[in-house]
């Protein structure tokens, strides 16, 4: 019985806490660095001055799925017609 007064009073609680934001800007600006590093990796690949898996390598630290990433880019190229 206890246990379940206690179970009752957290979800409770956590219905009432404050959810405390991260800087938005700070993500946003993270953001665009990732967003550049990608880019940057991607010129280079497409003057062929690295593999795509030299792409990938680089990419990598700043892709937080990266599975996710490569199925993304294989859809972006079937939709050109590239795959």
């Amino acid at each position: 019985m206890q246990t379940e007064v206690i179970n009752f009073q957290r979800s409770v609680g956590e219905c009432f806490y404050l959810l405390i934001p991260t800087d938005p800007l700070l993500e946003m600006q993270q953001a665009i660095r990732n967003s550049m590093l990608v880019e940057s990796a991607v010129k280079l690949m497409l003057s062929g001055a690295i593999s795509p898996e030299d792409l990938l390598e680089m990419v990598e630290p700043v892709i937080e799925n990266m599975d996710d990433y490569i199925e993304e880019v294989e859809e972006n190229l079937i939709e050109i017609y590239l795959a």
